[in-house]
């Protein structure tokens, strides 16, 4: 193998390392947040078993303490206490300070007050896992993992 290739080998073998380490990192040192999930059917007819998950999030927006409404598609952070299932605490539209016992998630506006985690919206099982789950479409929580830096991971699903 000439230097050539071996350089190039080595920038495709550092870029994929690259492209693991972050989920790796919130998956071995992130917080615990167990999230309510709306309903779901795992099974999908073209896609197999994956699961399209929507989060039950029960907030009130406050807006008077902002100078404007959220943009469609906005970055806002989601703080959430750590209940089992975890509260919103409050929503802001810059990385929030935390308290202890408080963690944060960062997603999307959709306007007029909804938010989506598009990093927590799918999430892959097994046939054998997709039948467990489909018997217990109304109870199931997700396990996310989340970082300081409202950074998170989708770790597992279970009954709640």
């Amino acid at each position: 193998m000439s230097r050539r290739h071996a350089i190039a080998v080595a920038v495709a073998i550092a870029a994929m390392v690259a492209a693991l380490l972050p989920p790796l990192w919130i998956q071995t040192t992130g917080d615990d947040v167990v999230l309510e999930v709306a309903p779901v059917d795992p099974l999908s007819l073209f896609r197999g078993n994956y699961v399209d998950l929507t989060y039950d999030l029960d907030f009130e927006v406050d807006d008077t303490g902002r100078d404007r409404s959220w943009e469609w598609n906005e970055v806002v952070y989601v703080v959430f206490d750590d209940a089992r299932p975890a509260n919103v605490v409050r929503v802001e539209e810059s990385r929030p300070g935390l308290a202890p016992g408080e963690t944060c998630i960062r997603g999307r506006s959709r306007g007029s007050g909804d938010v989506v985690f598009p990093s927590l919206e799918q999430f892959f099982v097994t046939a054998e896992e997709g039948g467990r789950l489909e018997t217990q479409l109304s109870s199931l929580v997700a396990i996310v993992k989340t970082t300081g830096g409202c950074q998170a991971i989708l770790h597992d699903l279970e009954p709640e």
